[in-house]
């Protein structure tokens, strides 16, 4: 497994966060033969070597000759769909173009459809975004990290008229994580690039551990006399073997919603990314019966997840607790056994030895193909599965 921790020292915009990729090792004119494959017009990218505070650093230039200027969400994501980009790759950046799009949609009092994407809509946006998407397939970069990111002060002139640095759409997009406001006039952190950092990274300003490989330094334009304007990009391993990262878990209380509706809430919230859903009953003021709804999600797709809680149940509240997530690592595969080929997770612990769970849909597939109860057909495959594991010891 690798990992990609970002060191913001001089704040994160979309060319820096691509830049310290590519100076990581991702090969530009990949990048770029890559982009290419989506419906746009002439792009040219190319990298000098600067100079910011005595650092070394790859400054990235994104040339466009396309004129149009703005986009609306709807036509990004089709422009994305239909780009035959490989699944990490389109997640991640539709995925920093719709949390982006919600954040500006907010703002705007509008909503993601209506949204205007000038700035972010403009080409240059799209090749940050979607080139950062690719350079980490490229590097196999499996998950990503990021520094406390720093914010300026004074104004910066936008589509929509003279904005306060930081721009409200970024002041949006990190809330909840940490950042450390300065009293540089410039724009340190741009919406792009905190939407990059909130899609990808797991924490943010958290302490992570990680055996350095390579290390890339990448530029902003701005040659900041207060500190250096750049961001250092470290790949490299874990430090140990099992997966590190972070979960935002949610909580509400409800004791006025119809029982009925609690299978749909649910439902609706693993398909708005929830990784675990849960209801626990709790006894809530003046003895009344109730539920708490616990949803854990990754920390890029809370905002979804709390959107749908409010729009499915009662509640009008919902409790935040970001938490560190320790995982064994595992992998599935399929395993030929008498009854059938089923699939097997096989997680490892941090003995070595190996625990091996049989696919329960597999199983009960197999036992309503055979006609036989479902504990027999369980407990048929598992000692096959801890026979098989004996003789290949």
């Amino acid at each position: 497994m690798s990992i990609v921790y970002f060191d913001c020292v001089g704040g994160a915009s979309g060319d820096m966060i691509l830049g310290s990729l590519v100076a990581l090792g991702a090969p530009l004119p990949e990048i770029e033969r890559k982009l290419r494959s989506l419906p746009l017009e002439g792009i040219e990218l190319r990298s000098t070597t600067v100079k910011r505070h005595g650092f070394d650093a790859l400054q990235l230039h994104v040339e466009v000759e396309e004129s149009r200027s703005h986009r609306h969400f709807t036509e990004i994501r089709r422009m994305l769909e239909g780009g035959a980009l490989p699944p990490r790759v389109l997640r991640r950046a539709l995925g920093a173009f719709e949390l982006l799009g919600r954040c500006e949609a907010e703002v705007h009092a509008t909503t993601l459809e209506k949204v205007h994407f000038h700035e972010v809509g403009a080409l240059d946006a799209i090749v940050d975004i979607v080139g950062t998407a690719w350079a980490l397939e490229i590097l196999r970069v499996d998950r990503c990290h990021a520094s406390v990111i720093p914010q300026g002060r004074g104004f910066v002139q936008a589509a929509h008229g003279t904005l306060p640095v930081p721009a409200p759409a970024t002041m949006r997009l990190l809330e909840g994580v940490a950042v450390r406001m300065t009293e540089i006039e410039a724009e340190l952190t741009t919406p792009t690039g905190a939407a990059l950092l909130r899609t990808l990274c797991e924490t943010i300003g958290e302490p992570v551990g990680i055996r350095p490989r390579r290390t890339g330094i990448a530029a902003g334009s701005r040659d900041l006399a207060e500190r250096p304007n750049i961001v250092r990009a470290l790949l490299g391993d874990p430090l140990t073997p099992e997966a590190e990262g972070a979960v935002e878990v949610l909580e509400t209380t409800i004791d006025d919603m119809n029982p009925q509706l609690y299978g749909h809430l649910t439902e609706s919230l693993f398909q708005s990314g929830a990784r675990e859903v849960f209801l626990t009953p709790v006894q809530m003021k003046k003895g009344r019966p109730g539920v708490l709804v616990t949803a854990i999600c990754e920390p890029s797709s809370a905002h979804a997840v709390i959107e749908r809680l409010f729009a499915e149940s009662t509640t009008i509240g919902v409790r935040v607790r970001h938490e560190g997530r320790v995982e064994l690592t595992r992998t599935i595969a399929e395993v030929e056994t008498p009854l059938g080929r089923i699939r097997v997770k096989t997680a490892v612990l941090p003995s070595g030895e190996e625990r091996r769970v049989p696919e329960y849909e597999d199983l009960k597939r197999l036992a309503q193909a055979a006609g036989r109860p479902l504990v027999e057909v369980m407990d048929e495959v598992r000692s096959f599965l801890h026979e098989s594991a004996r003789t290949t010891m």
